[in-house]
């Protein structure tokens, strides 16, 4: 997947468009497209990072590499985070596929999976809550969202 996404860049500049490229489980990014044949300006592998969805903005993620780096992303949409998000998972759990026999000896592989799992829950019920918003707006009938503690 590649395109166009905000990049928190420091207090003086601000939030700064950056051509981004997800390939082979590395997440790459450019100053712009026409700037790729300069070099990248940074990259990280998505198996190592933490994606985080904000609560509060419907466009922001973030990608941390604990310690180490920190990447504060913005799409121009929240369908377009979406697409995103489900990119830099479905890079991730096809990395781990690859790799079982290190998962099986990697002391961090349920802290891994447990943030996948809580991603993935963020985004279903990002998308439950999308649905009720949209059938209460048309006047539809009331739908009922469940926790997923209640349906466990």
């Amino acid at each position: 997947m590649e395109g166009i996404l905000w990049k928190w860049t420091n207090y003086w500049n601000g939030w700064q468009t950056r051509w981004f490229v997800l390939e082979n489980g590395v997440l790459t990014y450019y100053k712009s497209q026409d700037e790729v044949n300069q070099g990248c300006k940074g990259s990280l592998k998505v198996q190592a990072c933490e994606i985080n969805v904000s609560p509060l903005d419907n466009t922001r993620m973030d990608l941390v590499i604990p310690g180490e780096q920190h990447l504060y992303l913005r799409a121009a949409t929240s369908q377009e985070r979406q697409q995103w998000l489900v990119a830099l998972g479905s890079a991730k759990a096809c990395v781990h596929r690859k790799g079982k026999e290190h998962i099986a000896t990697n002391p961090d592989a349920l802290k891994t999976k447990k943030s996948e799992l809580r991603l993935y829950c963020d985004l279903l019920m990002q998308q439950v809550h999308l649905v009720k918003t949209s059938a209460q707006c048309e006047n539809g009938p009331e739908i009922e969202v469940r926790s997923m503690k209640e349906t466990a």
